[in-house]
């Protein structure tokens, strides 16, 4: 049973698993994580960090050009969204291409980040398109 969802998950994300004995863990340093935490590291510092506390210190969002920083600052916002949802599914191709040992574990978490993700592009393109 757990093969044929296991199966049925590989034909919806389009890989092909690998057989056992070429199997090679994405990344040169075995951890195929990397590439999406990297992406959530950055995604997450812009968004709380950067965007609402640094552009205010630096009073680059005051006065005239606030209106054209925060949209621009929102277009990055959901530049990012994107980006980060795009590395999410590649992820979870990878560990299921080569068949990894976790990735029934980082499913549940894929699927979570993938919500936030789309909730958040969701607030974020109303505020850019009203």
């Amino acid at each position: 049973m757990v093969e044929r969802i296991d199966r049925a998950f590989a034909r919806v994300l389009r890989v092909q698993p690998q057989p056992h004995e070429c199997q090679a863990v994405a990344g040169a340093d075995g951890w195929p994580y990397e590439g999406s935490l990297l992406v959530a590291a950055l995604r997450c510092t812009m968004r709380y960090l950067v965007l609402p506390f640094v552009l205010p210190l630096l009073a680059v969002a005051t006065g005239p050009t606030l209106g054209i920083v925060a949209g621009a600052a929102v277009g990055l916002l959901l530049t990012l969204d994107v980006i980060a949802a795009i590395a999410i599914v590649n992820t979870l191709r990878q560990l299921w291409r080569v068949q990894h040992p976790c990735r029934w574990q980082y499913l549940p978490v894929a699927l979570a980040l993938g919500v936030l993700i789309g909730v958040f592009f969701v607030n974020d393109a109303r505020v850019l398109f009203r």
